[in-house]
């Protein structure tokens, strides 16, 4: 008996889900992303999650493509149209204080156990550090503290994303000495909002 052919769903539908599995990544972990906790971030049944998704894996290999084009690709997009170099080096340092370091924490912890997420994860690590690099080169001209100064921005938020010890203003700290130290002082309006708080 042939199957019956499934419906396409909606980007809001797959979307839905999508966001509904960073919410569960960010507040209980990678050990609670389970069917039943997405199902009830997205207030949605099984069934509708099985009209999105074809299975759990197409569904965590979607949630993993989306976190990247959404979390890493679109922001360092937008940022790339700041033509100003030095503007950009301050709007990546606001991206980066307002990442949802709780999510990317969990993925972090995920990438560890599974082998698509690690490669998801180290091409992210990667595009950040290079678009970083590329902006403090942009500033101060074809200097080796441009990569130098991206490996440290990586090492704090990696760090952050990573240590028991989480200090936000400390991240603050750490991103506005390094902008500082090449586009001199930042104004006094304080960091955004950490979006974990």
């Amino acid at each position: 008996m042939a199957r019956e052919r499934r419906s396409t769903p909606t980007r809001h539908a797959r979307v839905r889900f999508l966001e509904a599995g960073l919410t569960v990544l960010a507040q209980d972990g990678y050990g609670a992303l389970k069917l039943a906790a997405v199902c009830a971030r997205a207030d949605a049944t099984t069934g509708s999650f099985y009209h999105a998704f074809e299975n759990w894996a197409e569904f965590t290999s979607a949630l993993i493509a989306y976190w990247r084009a959404e979390k890493s690709q679109r922001p360092i997009a937008e940022a790339r149209k700041v033509t100003d170099p030095g503007d950009r080096i301050k709007v990546l340092m606001d991206i980066g204080l307002t990442l949802p370091h709780d999510s990317e924490s969990a993925i972090r912890i995920w990438a560890a156990q599974d082998a698509e997420v690690r490669a998801h994860q180290q091409a992210v690590d990667l595009e950040r550090r290079d678009f970083i690099a590329e902006t403090y080169r942009d500033i101060l001209g074809d200097d080796p503290r441009a990569e130098l100064y991206a490996t440290i921005s990586m090492y704090l938020l990696v760090g952050y994303e990573s240590g028991t010890l989480r200090s936000y203003e400390a991240l603050d700290l750490g991103f506005r000495t390094f902008v500082e130290s090449v586009v001199g002082p930042l104004d006094e309006l304080g960091a955004p909002a950490s979006p974990d708080a």
